[in-house]
């Protein structure tokens, strides 16, 4: 693919990204849930355990996402605003196979157009530039956890974020975009008594706009001053820097709130490697012991 066909997908992509927030009534600066969004345009959203995919588009009878439930949160963000791409430039069905390579130049156009789309949905220049500047952080001087931290906002993984702001965005230049990755995500899930493949959630007194979703095992790090609700759903973890950290324990909902602000959020738990209807991971489940 040469250059110029590059950058004509790329806009395309990023138009009709920025239309489709429109029409789901999405800020310009907001982060999003693309599973939300996938429904509300018409797309049935599902996990199943798909070992040697990312996941599966199909428009008939009806149209249809399917997510492999064993993917990292992040990957399976991504995959699903990856899928909804092919719905909304009506490329048929797709069948995704265990896929480490975003932005790619060599890739499929109709796979690169999906590409920059789900990056655009998810990570729309105007919500990257809104989530520095709430953080007063200059993209020269961006360090790894403050990235692994941005990842969290926006539900993509540390990667495809660097990926994005050095290769679209062109927020970082190429020799940043190295030393970024020299770090590995798992090395600064650690600092929070993180496992490799658990998920560590990060969030701010800047986190607005969606939910945060967990699954139960992982790990909750809360701003200084916020507290969660009484119940078993959270277990607490510790602290580190003054912030409270929790373990996600039971399936369900659960609010936190910050002691000295109109600040709160709501918290939703699913299981972890969930199969079903996506809108309903969140769900109590009867024969669950809540107690």
């Amino acid at each position: 693919m040469n250059t110029y066909a590059r950058r004509e997908l790329i806009l395309r992509a990023a138009a009709h990204a920025e239309n489709v927030r429109i029409a789901c009534t999405v800020a310009r600066t907001a982060s999003v849930d693309p599973l939300l969004l996938a429904e509300k345009r018409d797309c049935e959203v599902r996990f199943m355990s798909l070992p040697s995919l990312e996941g599966v588009y199909s428009p008939t009878p009806r149209s249809v996402i399917i997510l492999g439930s064993q993917r990292p949160r992040g990957r399976r963000a991504f995959t699903c605003a990856h899928e909804l791409g092919h719905h909304e430039f009506k490329h048929g069905a797709r069948v995704e196979e265990l896929n480490n390579g975003r932005f790619q130049r060599n890739k499929d156009p109709d796979e690169f157009l999906a590409d920059m789309f789900a990056a655009f949905l998810l990570m729309s220049q105007g919500s990257v530039r809104r989530a520095f500047k709430d953080r007063q952080i200059q993209p020269n001087r961006v360090e790894p956890m403050q990235v692994f931290r941005l990842s969290c906002y926006f539900g993509v993984g540390y990667s495809t974020l660097i990926d994005h702001m050095s290769l679209t965005l062109g927020l970082l230049l190429p020799n940043q975009r190295e030393r970024l990755l020299q770090t590995q995500p798992k090395e600064l899930k650690a600092n929070f008594g993180g496992a490799p493949y658990s998920e560590v959630v990060l969030v701010d007194e800047f986190w607005r706009d969606r939910a945060v979703d967990l699954e139960i095992g992982d790990i909750l790090v809360l701003y200084k001053g916020v507290v969660v609700e009484d119940g078993p759903r959270l277990t607490p973890h510790g602290t580190i820097d003054g912030q409270e950290m929790f373990k996600a324990a039971a399936r369900g909902y659960i609010r936190a709130f910050h002691n000295n602000s109109d600040w709160a959020v709501n918290i939703r738990i699913a299981p972890k490697h969930y199969e079903g209807l996506a809108r309903y991971r969140f769900l109590e489940d009867p024969e669950e012991s809540t107690q």
